[in-house]
This record gives structure tokens, sequence and C-alpha cells, in this order.
């Protein structure tokens, strides 16, 4: 079982669990018949897009923990120095990073659960057709009222 915090992992599991084959099978099925399972199609693409943020994130990742640890190994012990600007610079790279991988995991989260909406085929259609307008197609009448005596004003 992958680690609880390998978002890739888990969510590939997932779409394991629920196609009942490998990723790389349903890769190569959808491949080869992309038209056959719109939703295995979609779902395999943003895998795919999330695959390679996570590639991203962990290059990312890489570089900014070798410039952290250049940086600790120049600074005297127990002297406090602000990080360079470039450090900063490949924190926030990794901060990005991170945002584009947590928006692409929440996008296949949302593809695989089935009462998200937008996933709901039926559950929301009515079994028979209307038979008439939802709303009237009149414009309601108000009732007639007369002039009601208004008492100390004047006329």
């Amino acid at each position: 079982m992958p680690d609880v915090d390998d978002v890739l992992g888990v969510l590939t599991e997932q779409i394991e669990t629920r196609f009942q084959m490998p990723i790389d099978e349903l890769r190569q099925a959808v491949s080869a018949a992309p038209q056959a399972s719109p939703e295995a199609a979609t779902i395999v693409r943003w895998h795919g897009l999330l695959s390679e943020a996570q590639q991203v994130l962990d290059g990312a990742e890489d570089v900014l923990a070798e410039a952290l640890a250049r940086h600790v190994e120049a600074v005297p012990d127990g002297e406090f120095v602000e990080l360079p600007e470039h450090v900063m610079q490949l924190a926030n790279t990794v901060n990005i990073a991170h945002t584009v991988r947590e928006g692409r995991a929440m996008t296949v989260r949302h593809l695989l659960d089935p009462q998200a909406i937008g996933n709901r085929t039926a559950v929301w259609r009515s079994p028979a057709p209307r038979r008439g307008p939802a709303l009237p197609a009149t414009a309601p009448s108000l009732p007639a009222a007369g002039q009601a005596p208004v008492r100390g004003a004047v006329r």
C-alpha cells in the first residue's frame, strides 16, 4: 500500500481499483480505443498531468534541498543568516509546483467520485419527461382592489 502522503500513489491505486486493471494497461487500452470509455480517457489524461506535476514537484524539492544544504554549510554554527534571494525563489518554485500538483490531484479525486456534481448520470434526471412548463406561462393576475379609505390623509 502506498504511503498516505503519496498523493499520486493513492490516486493511482483508486484508479486501478475502479477500472480493475493496472494503470499502464488502462493507459494502453485508452490509447487503443479512446472513444470506448470517455470516462477512462479523461481520468487517464488527468492522471498523466498529475504524474507530470509530481515529477516537477520532486525535482523542485531536490534542487531546493541542495541549495539549503549548501547554505547551511556556509553559515557558521549558531549564526542566523537570512536566506539568499535565489534560495527564496527556489522555495517559491516548490510552492507553485505543489499548488499545481494539488489542483490536478483534486481534479482526479473529483473524476473518481461518482457522487460529485457532473459525475452523476441518471440521478438528476426524472424518469418521465415533463408535460408542461415548470412555471405558469401567463402573468399572475392581481386581485381587484378598490380604494381603501385612508384616515388622516388629505385628498
